[in-house]
């Protein structure tokens, strides 16, 4: 009995070893080996290794510069977020109101909102002839825009908070939703007034929330992109974007690998910092019934609530309405406001702003997003199968390194891999699908990954008791129980790929240009009329893509149920 034993154990490791083997020979090729060619140019020097060119890079006044800016502005993110973020999440778990639970499912939009279209949205809205500021000097009588935001650490700082105040407000929401209201109710019957008894028993049953939250959204802000890019410029520029700029602009690859490696030092720091910070901040949940809430609005000091709501919306709905509003109200040449930009970015006047024409643009942003959603699927599943039979941190650490690496990097690493073997012989949209694989199959994983280990073994110890093979038992038994799981992680991983811009910016060649890379050369041409026009194009092609997605993935559910 126990050789039988040990034989289904000496079996369940190998297989996880030769499950593993496969996403790790695959990372070898599309990650470490990239990866290692970014320390070779940053590390070596006419054949020797040295320090010389980090050291050179880390002396230099303006890159110290960029490293305090980013942290900086990450911080100042985080805090505003967290401002706005905050209520919303009280919001959420005290009261009760018609359409709740879309006002709740509403804050996932922004994760799924391209950042060059709603760094499109903060110039159409909060610009010197914006939206904002025209409706302003109109009431005021002003003959200057009030408020000037743009090209400032403030337009940065208010556009993450756009992207992550609902990330404190999810956190918060669940954190809060599971605390036992007897704890508020004990306080209550002793005399403590509401305030204290928030200050001394409820905000530090919230602090873990409120720490993890913040960690996540610092690394966020730190590693973003797009929006420092657009709405910043070269004057508040941050690391990544100096990466860009040495790798694409300056042409200085020495250079780039240098400063690319300083902040992979800083991303693995962050990452670590949020892993075990995360770890150690997870309190254990006390809910014993739902905490109680309140009709809103049922009470004059609602109204304080109301005014911060719509504060909120300006903030969350402005830029984005703004999009659709400038695509059908600029006007074209001698041109009747309407469908005139959707009609003119269609013709071969506008192909020379952005390198191609905007319709081969949609075409490979499609195929990019398809291919790359099929491969963060496939790696996503081998790596959760792989951790889920091997229980080891170093073989967890290995097959989720992409998480650790920003975008930038990552695109530059590939840029390097796609000119010399064994990647030069691909095409180059490939190197796009590789990167957008690599990014989000770690989501993939942390979707799949938890309901894979919570299936009952019995399920599947019944199927091999009546005769069904591994791979049968996996096909018939585990992944329809898993095809949700999938469908909601290759929705979330097609919108991610649709509005990714980073590595596009990055490892863009002639007529390589996504439809974000294609907005952004729009915008940077001051076409605002075909930028807003592509930008709504691109908002309805995601919804329509996850639509489509989600109903063959439905049709083939139910397919193979009837089969």
């Amino acid at each position: 009995m126990a050789k039988a034993s040990d034989r289904r154990l000496n079996w369940r490791r190998g297989a996880g070893l030769a499950l593993a083997g496969l996403p790790l020979l695959f990372l070898a090729l599309a990650f470490f080996l990239p990866l290692g060619n970014v320390l070779l140019l940053g590390l070596q020097e006419e054949g020797r290794w040295t320090l010389a060119r980090v050291r050179a890079v880390l002396a230099d006044p303006y890159v110290r510069h960029l490293f305090s800016f980013t942290a900086l502005q990450a911080f100042l993110s985080t805090l505003l977020s967290f401002a706005l973020g905050f209520p919303l999440g009280w919001f959420l778990t005290r009261y009760r109101f018609p359409g709740k639970s879309l006002a709740r499912a509403f804050t996932l939009a922004p994760f799924v909102l391209p950042p060059i279209t709603v760094a499109l949205g903060f110039f159409l809205f909060f610009g010197h002839t914006g939206y904002l500021n025209n409706a302003l000097r109109a009431l005021l009588g002003l003959r200057e825009p009030p408020l000037r935001i743009l090209y400032s650490l403030w337009a940065v700082v208010l556009a993450h908070a756009f992207y992550n105040a609902p990330v404190f407000a999810r956190f918060i929401h669940a954190a809060w939703s599971s605390l036992d209201p007897a704890l508020e109710e004990s306080c209550a019957v002793l005399g403590v007034p509401r305030f204290r008894a928030f200050l001394t028993v409820t905000l530090p049953l919230l602090l873990p929330a409120i720490f993890s939250a913040a960690a996540l959204v610092f690394v966020l802000c730190f590693l973003s992109f797009a929006i420092p890019l657009s709405l910043g410029g070269a004057r508040f520029a941050t690391v990544e974007v100096a990466v860009y700029l040495y790798a694409r602009v300056y042409l200085d690859f020495p250079r780039a690998a240098a400063l690319g490696l300083a902040q992979l030092l800083v991303t693995l720091a962050l990452a670590y910092f949020y892993v075990r910070g995360g770890a150690l901040w997870r309190g254990p949940q006390a809910r014993l019934r739902p905490p109680p809430t309140q009709r809103f609005p049922s009470r004059p000091v609602h109204l304080l609530w109301i005014l911060w709501l719509l504060g909120s919306a300006v903030l969350f709905l402005g830029p984005i309405f703004s999009v659709f509003a400038d695509s059908l109200s600029r006007p074209l040449g001698g041109k009747a406001p309407g469908l005139a930009w959707y009609r003119a970015i269609f013709s071969p006047e506008q192909s020379p702003f952005i390198g191609t024409s905007p319709l081969g643009s949609i075409l490979l942003s499609l195929e990019i997003a398809g291919l790359s959603t099929l491969l963060a699927l496939l790696l996503g599943l081998g790596v959760s199968g792989a951790l889920r039979v091997l229980r080891s941190r170093a073989l967890e650490a290995l097959l989720m390194a992409p998480m650790a690496v920003s975008s930038v990097v990552l695109g530059f690493a590939l840029l390097l891999a796609f000119r010399r073997p064994p990647l030069n012989f691909l095409p180059d949209k490939y190197a796009l699908v590789l990167a957008h694989g690599l990014l989000f199959y770690p989501f993939v994983v942390r979707v799949v990954r938890p309901l894979w280990e919570g299936l009952a073994p019995a399920w599947v110890e019944a199927a091999r008791t009546l005769g069904a093979g591994r791979l049968r038992t996996f096909l018939t038994v585990e992944a329809p129980l898993l095809s949700q799981a999938l469908l909601v992680a290759g929705a979330f991983s097609l919108a991610l790929s649709l509005g990714e811009m980073t590595a596009a910016a990055m490892l863009s060649q002639g007529e390589l240009v996504t439809i974000p890379l294609a907005i952004y050369r729009f915008l940077s041409a001051r076409r605002f009329g075909a930028a807003s026009a592509l930008a709504s194009l691109l908002v309805l092609l995601t919804v329509a893509a996850v639509a489509v997605w989600e109903w063959l993935g439905e049709r083939t559910l139910r397919a193979h149920g009837q089969a």
